[in-house]
């Protein structure tokens, strides 16, 4: 993600060298520039009987945004970027998945393996996801103050999956026993099909502008962040419960990604 922010700034270097020469009205309504997005997320359970939002992680994004000024106190943001997400949960009611050769399988893949597999519960979870993230705002500014402007800036997010790994605390299950099981660790686990292909959120933004020369301005804000959509398959590829009859069944899942987002950037 270095080496992508640098190519950003390179990016967005010759993009302020070339807009220095454009002379027309009209440009100086279009601005580019480039930000990165620290955040605080977690997980919003829909079934707060069987999971539970174990705390918030920290994350980080970088982004390419354009801004157009239809008015002078009004202007739409597009942008385009890579984002990581996640979040902490604990599994109350009994989820189980298998593994084998250092990588969780579905049910489907221990046919054929005839035993050669383990068989964990899942006892909580640390989620680390990582999207191509396109939003889409409005921003509504003040008139100049000083230096500064002003402004309120609610966006729509469109966050495409890219990868999703998780370090999970497990209870190895013995058949033929019931237990006490021994409490392992796993970390780095690949489960990106778990995870909702596209996932929508909105965030609510306040922040200021400062005027360093020019058009060109330093750009901050806070926000919070409220996920619009489940961001986890409907059902687990992975992990299973028996129901009341004892047959096992995939576990479904529906949270939702919120978070509290800090945005630094430049715009020329």
């Amino acid at each position: 993600m270095k080496k992508l922010f640098t190519f950003f700034l390179l990016f967005l270097f010759s993009i302020a060298l070339s807009a220095q020469d454009a002379k027309s009205a009209d440009m100086k309504n279009f601005r580019f520039g480039g930000t990165v997005i620290p955040s605080l997320c977690w997980y919003k359970p829909d079934n707060l009987k069987k999971f539970k939002s174990d705390g918030s992680v920290a994350r980080f994004g970088v982004l390419i945004n354009v801004e157009y000024s239809f008015s002078g106190n009004f202007a739409f943001g597009f942008g385009v970027g890579l984002t990581s997400a996640g979040g902490k949960l604990s599994f109350i009611d009994t989820a189980r998945y298998f593994y084998s050769d250092d990588a969780i399988i579905s049910p489907s893949d221990t046919t054929g393996l005839k035993g050669n597999f383990k068989q964990y519960k899942l006892n909580n979870r640390i989620y680390r996801a990582s999207y191509y993230v396109i939003p889409i705002s409005l921003k509504m500014r003040t008139k100049e103050i000083g230096y500064m402007r002003y402004f309120f800036q609610p966006s729509i997010n469109i966050n495409v999956r890219k990868k999703v790994r998780a370090d999970d605390n497990l209870s190895e299950i013995i058949p033929g026993t019931t237990g006490p099981y021994v409490s392992i660790d796993q970390p780095d686990l690949d489960i990106t099909k778990d995870m909702g292909v596209i996932r929508f959120s909105t965030t609510l933004s306040a922040g200021a502008e400062y005027y360093v020369s020019g058009s060109t301005a330093i750009v901050f804000s806070i926000g919070y962040d409220y996920g619009l959509s489940n961001a986890f398959q409907k059902e687990s590829e992975y992990l299973i419960r028996n129901n009341s009859s004892g047959n096992p069944l995939p576990v479904e899942q529906k949270f939702t990604q919120d978070g509290v987002t800090l945005t630094v950037g430049i715009l020329f």
